[in-house]
């Protein structure tokens, strides 16, 4: 397994945030837009990594650098292709998001997952995610679980 810096336009990117999206859709009723998707993980401010298994990418993860009087990242797009889930992909994404959160000096991290997402919540939580408030303009509501983790202490 290796995990690499990676560009979200790339074709082999796309067919795992059409992936992410169609998952979404699944199991919430509602369309992520491909397009939209790609240019906010294009941004300056935003780390996006891919995991590939003997040469395939099968994984992706994102994290968004958020300024301001307590900055912090957001991670955002973590997506395993079916096919490969279970074999430690996912935690390794979220281990070098972190890593790169620590090397740009963000102490915390944030996210948010969905209710029918338990595998995703199990994940975070055993990573030393905890809940929180919702952040960065988002609202509480039934479907959604807002995490977070301070990364000082790892």
């Amino acid at each position: 397994m290796t995990i690499t810096r990676l560009n979200p336009a790339e074709p082999a990117a796309q067919i795992l945030l059409a992936g992410l999206s169609t998952h979404l859709a699944d199991l919430y009723g509602y369309q992520v837009d491909l397009a939209r998707s790609t240019q906010a993980m294009q941004q300056p401010n935003v780390h996006f990594l891919g995991v590939r298994q003997d040469g395939e990418l099968v994984g992706c993860g994102a994290v968004k650098l958020v300024e301001g009087a307590e900055a912090y990242g957001e991670i955002k797009a973590v997506f395993v292709a079916e096919a490969q889930r279970g074999r430690g992909h996912s935690r390794a994404i979220m281990q070098a998001l972190e890593a790169h959160l620590r090397s740009v000096d963000i102490q915390l991290a944030r996210l948010a997952t969905g209710t029918r997402q338990p595998e995703a919540v199990a994940l975070y939580a055993s990573l030393g995610y905890r809940p929180c408030a919702p952040f960065g303009g988002q609202h509480a509501d039934d479907l959604t679980v807002f995490m977070q983790k301070s990364l000082g202490d790892a």
